[in-house]
């Protein structure tokens, strides 16, 4: 009862706001709004065998499954939602989408046999400047969505690469080249292990965290997801 009554007066007092357009929600709504929900430009990749995601590592790391949520492009509200929980602080609105898009996975069959879920690190120095890692909230939302859990600290950096958001796409792969490192493989060893990032543009730094991660755990199979992906993935040269 007392639980009730307080989640009322907050709700009074704080209304719940679409994180996407800002509009009040009703109780029944969580975290989007209708109108946002059929608006967003969906990839529904998490459907197909076969799609521009999971081809874009074929012949270069082997994956199992690999889809994102919707397409990031333009000057659209999608594009400027990715920016506010990448480098606005609005990281809740990363695990809103990630929740949505966890339930997708499940619903869809394809991805019933994960293990566990893995985000894409930040290295320290850029995880105290920014406050926090946009990557492992989106995972927080798909593992809960999908009953499983995050593994954290497994995966990470070995140096504070410069952002890939500006560079060319010869650059990108120059850059991410031993990216990566794998502390306690057992962990990791015999599982199917979702690996979970924002963007995918290139999908360099992802590959280079399969490679690490394959390298150090050759049992075990990884299928990726992402929020956003490009609508033309760029190729590599």
């Amino acid at each position: 009862m007392l639980r009730r009554l307080s989640a009322a007066i907050g709700s009074l007092l704080f209304p719940r706001r679409c994180v996407a357009c800002g509009e009040y929600l009703t109780k029944d709504m969580h975290g989007i709004c209708v109108r946002c929900r059929y608006e967003i430009p969906l990839t529904n990749y998490w459907k197909m065998a076969d799609n521009p995601v999971k081809e874009r590592f074929a012949g270069i790391v082997p994956i199992a499954e690999g889809s994102a949520l919707f397409f990031y492009a333009g000057h659209s509200l999608w594009r400027t939602l990715v920016h506010k929980f990448k480098y606005g602080g609005h990281w809740h609105i990363a695990r809103t989408m990630g929740r949505w898009y966890g339930s997708e996975l499940r619903s869809s069959g394809r991805y019933d046999d994960v293990d566990i879920v893995v985000p894409i690190p930040l290295h320290p120095v850029k995880m105290l400047r920014r406050g926090y890692n946009q990557s492992a909230y989106v995972a927080e939302g798909i593992a809960e969505a999908m009953g499983l859990s995050v593994v954290r600290g497994v995966v990470y950096r070995r140096r504070n690469n410069p952002s890939q958001a500006r560079r060319h796409t010869a650059e990108r792969w120059q850059n991410i080249e031993g990216l990566f490192g794998v502390r306690h493989p057992e962990r990791l060893r015999d599982k199917h292990i979702l690996l979970v990032d924002d963007v995918l543009t290139t999908g360099a730094t992802m590959t280079e965290a399969i490679r690490s991660i394959l390298e150090a755990a050759p049992e075990c199979r990884i299928s990726v997801a992402t929020l956003a992906v490009t609508r033309h993935i760029t190729p590599i040269r």
